[in-house]
């Protein structure tokens, strides 16, 4: 996404990689809302969770674009990101992350209780500190990085119950098991752009795309397995949940099972990515609304 010169708000929005921190936010409030709904609603932690969490996602994105911004300038799809395009210096957006990362840590530390505050803190040390850095050195940052992304439903757990239930991990595992398909799709997708950016994601190591395909059906199949474990949790069988998470859940495993063939690899990738990007959302409004209603 290009950033018109001269707006600097728009600049500065960038810099959060809102929609990365829009699904943090969702996830985390899914998590909120899913467990124990017997349990009540606290519209102050309600609040400080959902903008807690998205200060902190933001503050990551920008720390991250902080930390790989010549990385950025040589990639297509990223070369015209707010540091790289120069409209803004990298001392400010270190300033701004950092800023916005102790506001939202302190905001869900103080507004929910500690424990979902530390698990904010712990998602930006992973996000930055470890799946940053690996990114560069080892194809395995794939799964490093699917820690950070899968913690932010336990963060909203903790914030309604000062601890992480049956639901809570059911999510956490959902999210960890979903991000490998997820992210392979676009590894094959812009192969060459992160060969460019020096990154070794699995396409680059293996251009074939065929470790990418093994990763994304190794980990889709748990990933339905924890769909269906939730789905345990409604007492009858005709619960939107149950039917959604299973339709959806075909639709995606036969998209993998495309993405696997050699011969249909390359048109299957960008479906197969507009497929994980639908999945999500569908599943997890369907199961907070059926778990709320």
């Amino acid at each position: 996404m290009s950033t018109p010169a001269g707006s600097l708000p728009a600049a500065f929005w960038e810099l959060t990689k809102p929609r990365l921190s829009f699904l943090s936010v969702l996830t985390a409030l899914a998590g909120y809302f899913c467990s124990n709904p017997q349990a009540p609603t606290d519209g102050k932690v309600l609040v400080s969770l959902a903008i807690g969490t998205a200060l902190a996602a933001g503050a990551c994105g920008a720390l991250n674009m902080w930390m790989e911004d010549r990385a950025d300038a040589k990639m297509e799809r990223t070369k015209n990101r707010p540091i790289p395009a120069g409209l803004i210096s990298p001392n400010y957006s270190l300033f701004f992350g950092t800023i916005l990362l102790c506001l939202g840590i302190t905001l869900v530390w103080y507004g929910a209780n500690p424990l979902a505050g530390q698990l904010t803190a712990a998602t930006a040390i992973s996000y930055l500190f470890l799946y940053t850095p690996l990114k560069t050195r080892t194809s395995w940052c794939t799964l490093v990085g699917s820690l950070p992304g899968a913690i932010p439903p336990i963060i909203g757990t903790a914030a309604k119950l000062g601890a992480i239930d049956r639901m809570g991990w059911l999510l956490f595992a959902l999210l960890f098991f979903w991000q490998v398909p997820h992210f392979m799709a676009l590894a094959v997708m812009c192969r060459e752009d992160y060969a460019r950016g020096g990154f070794k994601v699995a396409t680059v190591e293996d251009p074939s795309g065929k470790s990418a395909a093994r990763w994304a059906l190794i980990f889709i199949i748990p990933m339905l397995f924890v769909a269906g474990m939730i789905a345990t949790e409604f007492p009858r069988w005709t619960s939107p949940y149950v039917w959604i998470s299973f339709l959806a859940g075909v639709w995606f495993f036969k998209l993998s099972l495309d993405f696997a063939l050699p011969a249909k690899r390359a048109a299957a990738a960008k479906p197969f990515f507009i497929a994980s990007i639908i999945y999500l959302p569908l599943v997890l409004l369907t199961l907070t609304l059926n778990r709320v209603f």
